[in-house]
């Protein structure tokens, strides 16, 4: 494999793909590809706005944004000659830029988090030359940016992951309040008249949007770009970057693969692609998925297992029956509303806002004016087997040997088209639940159904609408189009008796792409376990 790539490199010369480099002078100097953003950053400065907020999943790229544009207001134009920044009008000026990155800001507890801010102030302040005589974080901020401003003119302030002092505390919510006032005061800074006079450009990023943070309380002139589609592909790369930049990378996975150029690019697509984040229709692959797939040449789920969301499963060990839910969270409405009411007090409990402000959900339909919402599903196939397997191996105990085999076994019945089969290791896979979360409610067992599609490559939609009702599940086999319908101790005849009486194949008959097939199965608890029934009917095209 490595053979393959020192040839291909040796052939097309490319530049190195940027793992574990997030500074844009490092990128540059070090012959290391930058995907061009600096014409939506030129977009953003270049307005008469000039404060924003903007909120993305971890290893998103926000860190990067945030240094590109330290360079552009430092007058670093030899960086940006080949780039579309570079090659505008926009006017360069030395401007005098702080920095506060809170991934480097002590913060482990809100004493803790009080002592670095000051010494941030006092770093920010040395590097200018400037000293502070206030000993209060609010009027010492405050005097850094007037002093500054009196010295070299209006200041550009930066604020990466404003809100890691809180996240890095929600296990304790008492301390995590503690560090939120302290950041309500720090960042109040900003709203006051004097302060404000003397900023040119103010940038916040972020990972979730907590309410009740000054920052969006108290300046009323911030602008949230985290659901505008003026920033829709500011971070994160779309289709166009894509072919644009990595093509020769991505053929040299395609061919230590074995692979023809057009099957891998849909490969890397269907894992790494599909995060939507506004009311455009512009989605966006994960980058840190995407260089370490091409650099290793291997297809894994680097974004998830950099970063397994420990939140969700201690809220699941708490609350068991949630886990049902969320491997069913898929094509289910979220109403626009949570994003704007997200508190510490929520924080678990809110975990469909969670899931998609940290990048475990995604939008998955335009937004609805009638409900105010969308539909939301997981962004791509990383994160659906990630979140999946996950789940089931932290509330089955189910072993990496037991996925491996019930993978195979459910794999080769799908492939077959063989719902029997695939029903009898449904059966089996039953057993491994452990009783604590194994309700006795149909939908239930309607989630393990889905858990299991989706592990193992399916990705089978739930409550297909038709204009009769609706089904329980759409499976599509190799062949044959699966409608599905499931009960609780009763008969899979009354199933089949349900789907026939609403006619649900109806749209699936007209298109006839594939054999439609009525599936109807049941669970049936008995005192020795719980037994899975089904029952087909292939439909009679003459109908």
């Amino acid at each position: 494999m490595r053979d393959r790539w020192t040839e291909f490199k040796r052939r097309a010369p490319m530049k190195d793909l940027p793992i574990g480099v997030s500074t844009f002078e490092n990128l540059v100097k070090g012959n290391t590809l930058y995907v061009d953003k600096t014409e939506y950053i030129y977009n953003l400065v270049g307005s008469g706005r000039k404060r924003y907020f903007f909120s993305r999943p971890r290893r998103f790229g926000k860190s990067l944004t945030c240094s590109t544009l330290i360079s552009i207001f430092s007058g670093q134009k030899e960086l940006f000659k080949d780039l579309w920044i570079g090659k505008s009008d926009y006017e360069w000026v030395n401007r005098p830029v702080i920095m506060f990155d809170f991934s480097r800001i002590s913060h482990q507890n809100s004493n803790e988090l009080i002592k670095g801010l000051h010494t941030a102030l006092d770093a920010n302040a040395e590097k200018f030359g400037l000293v502070l005589k206030n000993q209060e974080l609010k009027e010492k901020f405050a005097e850094l940016i007037i002093k500054l401003a009196a010295k070299l003119g209006p200041v550009v302030v930066i604020v990466d992951e404003y809100d890691k002092p809180i996240i890095d505390l929600v296990d304790d919510l008492q301390e995590a309040e503690r560090s939120r006032g302290v950041l309500k005061n720090f960042y109040g800074t900003l709203k006051g008249g004097d302060v404000d006079a003397n900023l040119h450009f103010l940038f916040v990023t972020g990972i979730s949007k907590f309410s009740k943070v000054a920052l969006f309380s108290d300046l009323n002139n911030l602008s949230d770009l985290t659901n505008v589609g003026q920033a829709a592909g500011l971070v994160g790369y779309t289709d166009e970057e894509v072919d644009r930049y990595l093509t020769p990378h991505i053929q040299a996975f395609a061919d230590s693969r074995g692979q023809d150029y057009g099957t891998t690019r849909q490969l890397l697509k269907t894992w790494y692609n599909g995060y939507r984040f506004t009311k455009s229709k512009l989605k966006v692959y994960n980058p840190f998925s995407l260089h370490n797939c091409l650099t290793n040449l291997d297809l894994d789920n680097y974004w998830f297992t950099s970063g397994t969301p420990t939140f969700l499963i201690k809220f699941i060990e708490h609350n068991p029956l949630i886990a049902a839910d969320i491997e069913t969270i898929e094509g289910s409405f979220f109403a626009a509303s949570n994003l704007e009411s997200f508190t510490l007090d929520v924080f678990y409990q809110n975990y469909k806002t969670l899931l998609l402000q940290t990048g475990y959900l995604t939008f998955a339909s335009d937004y609805s004016e009638d409900k105010r919402g969308y539909i939301v599903a997981y962004p791509n196939e990383e994160v659906r087997y990630s979140m999946t397997q996950q789940i089931m191996q932290f509330v089955g105990g189910i072993t990496p040997e037991q996925f491996g085999e019930f993978g195979d076994r459910f794999r080769k019945a799908l492939f077959a088209d063989d719902i029997g089969l695939f029903c009898k290791h449904l059966q089996d896979f039953i057993k491994l639940v452990p009783h604590n979360i194994r309700v006795d409610l149909e939908k239930f067992y309607q989630q393990i159904f889905f858990m299991v599609c989706v592990l193992f490559g399916k990705r089978p939609p739930t409550e297909v609408a038709t204009e009769e009702g609706f089904m329980d599940l759409l499976l599509e086999g190799t062949k044959s189009t699966f409608v599905v319908e499931f009960k609780r101790d009763s008969t899979p005849e009354i199933a089949l008796e349900q789907i026939e009486a609403k006619r649900y194949w109806e749209p699936y008959e007209i298109l006839k792409t594939k054999k439609v097939v009525l599936a109807g199965i049941t669970f049936n608890k008995t005192e020795t376990g719980t037994y899975v029934l089904w029952k087909t009917k292939e439909l009679d095209k003459g109908k």
